[in-house]
């Protein structure tokens, strides 16, 4: 009877309804059978391979919190195995869970400083911690039959496996499961970027010293391509410099540093794609505006399109590239005084005769759009060679030029035209067309002399940013070391205790960053081994100010524990912060 039960509710259907069989003493009661002789069945059914015992994780939303299923399941119509029935159950499991975490466990800015904190501590996987959510959430005594370690074990890393590959999840083990918005990837990376950095890196480096030379190598090949931004470094960047640390998984893995490495990964790839996705939305926009713009009939300005090539926007260059590679749009390059430009239009014959008609009509004395035209015409006449063929265009298009080249030629040539002089005419032209070029080749050397200007300014503007932007990071990373000394490691930030967990300052710099943004010493006076660093007095600290001062009086009322030798300094401290 009890077989029976267990493999009517096997049945595909029900397994993907959820409707199994749960070993519960009221189940029991509708065969008529006793809790101790359906156990002694289901033990005999699991020894025969039978059947066998799984488990689900389900969200209760109204309770907010995760509940365990324990089922007993058989293979009656062969579809599934064993196996596959329990690997369903995990991912399932998994995929509520997902729900849960994005309700429940929102990653913060704090929260995520926090969790840094214990993956960059080396003893983090010596300490099994209180664990993960799995621990508590997978129950041991609700399964009827006590399960093995290696179907628990499993099971765990079953459901991990399968929420790693969720872009929007961090799962640490042995401490939890986290949830992210996609577009949080790059600051929660450049926030791990920064410890690593501090903290990682120059223990790395000292235990290595063939990885000091690599990570030399990389800071020198890459100092002249760096650009910090408020945002932080670009993620090409981190994923480089995260490439170099590949060859020392070893080295890695004994100080405990695996798994900081690979969230770090996770969300390098992550924050890559965001910005891939976002550049790619932003363009496809750009270009499909420009296009539209190309196809506007009633604008002679769209249809005859110029872009400057030397304007400081990296999106007009992409623009540009992008345009040129469309089969229906030609382009052309041309100086104008001020700029170097790119000049745009449909490869549309008609198109082309009407931008020719247009000129003629309405800005026949306009040298610049006549010129603009004519490089459109030279430089892509191979595959416009059937509009020469309509005379209209041929006699307005030369109409044009020669207004331009009359420009550039002394008076009497035009003389000569009206006496029908036709080879001195055509020696007038020939000279024009030399004063022309001439002076594309004149604008172009100060075009070449402008971008080197440029270039210049720019990395001149650049290292100023950057060097701004550091001062910013060392304050973050300095901030990141107080809170740790006091909330995690419960002891004073000393001036030692900084310099030894976070080895990317030097004494130097601390003055230097305590002079710049106004952090408190304890005592006041100049700095030593002993000094304390205390968060700066200002408005945005406020809130970390009041929680250390609640901290230093837990301390002194003995509420939270305290080294002994750092309890003499209390008082020092509340005189003076």
């Amino acid at each position: 009877m009890l077989i029976k039960a267990i493999e009517t509710q096997s049945l595909k259907e029900n397994f993907e309804l959820g409707h199994l069989y749960e070993p519960v003493s009221s189940n029991f009661e509708k065969l008529k059978i006793s809790t101790d002789v359906a156990i002694d069945q289901i033990w005999e059914l699991i020894d025969y391979g039978i059947a066998t015992q799984i488990f689900e994780l389900k969200y209760d939303e109204v309770n907010g919190d995760i509940e365990m299923r324990n089922f007993i399941v058989s293979n009656p119509d062969g579809v599934f195995t064993l196996e596959d029935h329990f690997k369903k159950m995990m991912v399932k499991s998994a995929s509520r869970i997902k729900r849960y975490v994005f309700d429940k466990k929102i990653l913060t800015e704090e929260i995520w400083r926090t969790l840094l904190i214990k993956l960059t501590d080396p003893d983090l996987t010596k300490q099994t911690g209180d664990g993960d959510e799995l621990e508590r959430w997978i129950d041991l005594k609700k399964f009827i039959i006590p399960p093995s370690k290696q179907m628990i074990s499993m099971a765990k890393e079953e459901i991990k496996e399968e929420l790693d590959l969720d872009p929007k999840l961090i799962v640490l083990p042995k401490i939890g499961f986290f949830s992210l918005a996609e577009s949080q990837s790059n600051q929660f990376l450049q926030i791990a970027y920064e410890l690593l950095i501090a903290k990682i890196e120059p223990l790395l480096k000292s235990l290595d010293f063939s990885l000091k030379e690599r990570l030399d190598e990389f800071y020198a090949a890459e100092s002249a391509n760096l650009t910090l931004s408020a945002e932080g470094y670009e993620i090409s960047y981190i994923r480089k410099h995260l490439n170099i640390f590949q060859s020392i998984e070893e080295l890695i893995f004994s100080n405990g540093f695996t798994l900081y490495f690979k969230v770090m990964d996770k969300l390098a790839k992550t924050a890559e794609k965001v910005l891939e996705n976002e550049k790619k939305t932003e363009l496809d926009k750009l270009i499909n505006v420009h296009l539209k713009m190309l196809e506007n009939t009633f604008d002679f300005d769209s249809r005859l399109l110029r872009l400057n090539m030397e304007k400081e926007d990296e999106r007009i260059q992409v623009i540009i590239e992008q345009l040129k590679k469309y089969p229906n749009v030609l382009s052309a390059e041309w100086q104008d005084e001020e700029a170097k430009i790119m000049i745009f239009a449909l490869k549309n014959v008609n198109s082309l005769k009407e931008i020719n008609k247009i000129i003629y009509e309405n800005h026949r004395f306009t040298t610049e759009y006549i010129l603009y035209f004519k490089a459109i015409i030279e430089y892509n006449e191979p595959d416009i060679k059937a509009i020469f063929k309509d005379e209209e265009f041929v006699k307005l298009y030369g109409r044009n030029l020669q207004a331009v080249y009359f420009k550039y030629i002394p008076w009497f040539y035009k003389l000569f035209y009206f006496l029908g002089i036709t080879p001195l005419v055509n020696i007038g032209y020939a000279k024009a067309k030399s004063i022309i070029a001439y002076s594309q080749m004149d604008r172009q050397f100060k075009h070449k002399k402008r971008r080197e200007s440029f270039f210049k300014r720019k990395l001149r503007e650049r290292e100023e940013r950057n060097e701004k932007e550091r001062k910013f990071q060392n304050k973050r990373i300095l901030l990141q070391a107080i809170d740790e000394a006091l909330f995690a490691k419960k002891t004073l930030p000393t001036v030692e205790w900084i310099l030894s967990q976070y080895p990317i300052f030097r004494r130097e710099s601390l003055e230097k960053l305590i002079s710049d943004f106004a952090f408190q010493i304890v005592p006041k006076g100049e700095l030593t081994e002993h000094s304390i660093l205390l968060y700066p007095n200002t408005v945005d600290h406020e809130a970390k100010i009041q929680k250390t001062r609640s901290l230093f009086g837990a301390w002194s009322r003995g509420e939270d524990v305290l080294p002994k030798e750092q309890l003499s300094r209390l008082s020092e401290i509340r005189s003076d912060f």
